[in-house]
């Protein structure tokens, strides 16, 4: 019953140094600007295009596209053929922003980020979540 008693302290007192390892963790820097004010996240999508745009054209869509409801910001590249759009996802998706370029005579293809060669993280995308979630929770700042 001893030994029992000694491994629950044991185990008990880790945790809680654990714990608060973590809090002084999520304390030791200051929060972003974005986490102080609370800010919406934002979603990024890449378009590619079938031909390039003109100068009139590119300068058409890009201003289309800042006019959009939800889009914080939106760049035509001509040359690279390639139009870049950041959003906010509650307010409008993907679809309607590709419909929105391919009002202009071209087809546009969504690139892929996963699909790129490149070093990748071994780690999942919802355990670094999980993890700024929690140190986003315990900063008393």
């Amino acid at each position: 019953m001893k030994t029992l008693l000694k491994i629950t302290k044991v185990v008990s007192l880790t945790v809680g140094a654990l714990f608060l390892a973590f809090v002084v963790y999520a304390n030791w820097e200051e929060p972003s600007l974005a986490d102080r004010l609370n800010l919406k996240p934002i979603q990024l999508v890449v378009f590619n295009l079938s031909k390039p745009l003109s100068t009139t054209d590119s300068t058409s869509l890009a201003s289309s596209l800042e006019s959009t409801t939800g889009v914080t910001a939106s760049t035509v590249n001509p040359k690279n053929q390639t139009v870049s759009v950041t959003y906010h996802a509650d307010e409008v998706n993907e679809e309607i922003l590709k419909e929105k370029v391919e009002k202009f005579p071209v087809m546009a293809t969504k690139l892929e980020f996963s699909q790129m060669e490149g070093p990748k993280c071994p780690i999942p995308m919802g355990y670094i979540d999980f993890v700024l979630d929690a140190k986003k929770a315990l900063c008393f700042r």
